[in-house]
């Protein structure tokens, strides 16, 4: 599948943990600083990535809404719990 044929919700997951991933320490990788993956994001968005899709992560990363999980508040106790 490509351009149209993916679904809009994979899409969307695929900016999302393209971030989630470089944006983690793994056991093979260190996160990578954030300015270098929202510019990497940024120029792969025409041929890796929706361009509208690019736009909107800009857009609510430019908000402050989108941060890495590991700098993510954590989950109330009661959450924790259920989890």
């Amino acid at each position: 599948m490509k351009g149209e044929e993916i679904p809009f919700q994979a899409r969307i997951v695929t900016v999302a943990d393209t971030f989630d991933a470089m944006t983690t320490t793994r056991p093979y990788q260190k996160a990578m600083e954030l300015e270098y993956v929202v510019d990497r994001i940024r120029q792969l968005a025409p041929s890796r990535f929706d361009p509208r899709i690019v736009e909107a992560f800009l857009k609510a990363w430019e908000k402050g809404h989108i941060v890495p999980i590991e700098e993510a508040p954590h989950p109330q106790p009661v959450l924790r719990e259920a989890l």
